[in-house]
């Protein structure tokens, strides 16, 4: 299967449609700018430092009053286990908290094995087979999360993966979507394409190198998940907006003579 083909599914959708979430809006942005678009606007960062001291505890704070979770008979520990992934990926920049406080709220839908999506109010459009979705309208007061029961703690990584797609429709203005559609379309070209790419790119920041399983995946998720290094812009894209304070993704090299320079940039 050619690349062109194999990035043609459809995804959540029968047809390809994609939420409609509220974007932020710039004034909340400009008060919480975000350093990972100076990588995308410009190709480099030189922001560091360490981990947020207060990092868990303002993720924790803002998951409990923000995020809503319709257990639908599942087990509160399962919940909870939600709840703390969830808490965890957003530990890490507090400007993302910052902004998510000015975005709509969170509620998260436990779907019971062979639940319909459809019945708990998702569009008709949704695929029944999915793991999980997100979905976001501009009409509704809360945007939305699925995850199906059974995938919750044996699918890697798909709390993040729909979280970040969460973080990326309700976080960001719709000038910082662009940009990073920008760097995305000439290899992915339609936005259903272009929001799991953003999503893959996240799912290996935050949780590590992929099942060797999960590299034969179908369509995008196989594809981007072969693709992926160190060495591109995207990558430290989504470094920087997960974890300010890391290097950049990608080697650096030593510069001879240069000790101040290769001790700031890591190469010795």
């Amino acid at each position: 299967m050619s690349n062109k083909s194999a990035l043609a599914d459809r995804y959540e959708t029968a047809d390809g449609s994609r939420p409609d979430a509220r974007a932020l809006d710039e004034a909340s942005a400009r008060k919480h700018p975000l350093v990972a678009f100076t990588v995308l606007a410009g190709g480099d960062a030189f922001e560091g430092g360490s981990a947020p001291k207060d990092g868990p505890a303002r993720a924790a704070a803002l998951v409990q009053a923000r995020v809503r979770v319709e257990r639908h008979r599942a087990p509160k520990e399962l919940a909870a286990r939600v709840l703390e992934r969830m808490t965890r990926q957003l530990a890490g920049n507090p400007a993302l908290v910052a902004r998510l406080e000015h975005a709509p709220p969170l509620e998260v839908d436990v779907v019971p094995e062979g639940g319909s999506f459809v019945a708990l109010g998702f569009p008709a459009a949704v695929l029944e087979g999915a793991a999980g979705l997100f979905w976001g309208d501009k009409r509704w007061p809360a945007a939305r999360i699925a995850l199906r029961r059974e995938h919750i703690d044996t699918t890697p990584m798909l709390v993040e993966h729909e979280v970040a797609h969460a973080v990326f429709a309700l976080a960001l203005t719709g000038a910082e979507q662009e940009l990073a559609y920008a760097h995305l379309r000439p290899v992915f070209g339609a936005r259903a394409a272009m929001d799991e790419a953003f999503a893959i790119y996240s799912e290996r920041e935050l949780c590590g190198s992929w099942e060797e399983l999960e590299h034969h995946a179908p369509g995008v998720y196989g594809f981007t998940r072969r693709q992926w290094s160190d060495n591109h812009v995207f990558t430290r894209f989504v470094r920087k907006l997960w974890f300010p304070f890391k290097p950049l993704a990608g080697p650096r090299p030593a510069v001879e003579g240069h000790r101040r320079w290769n001790k700031f940039s890591g190469a010795r």
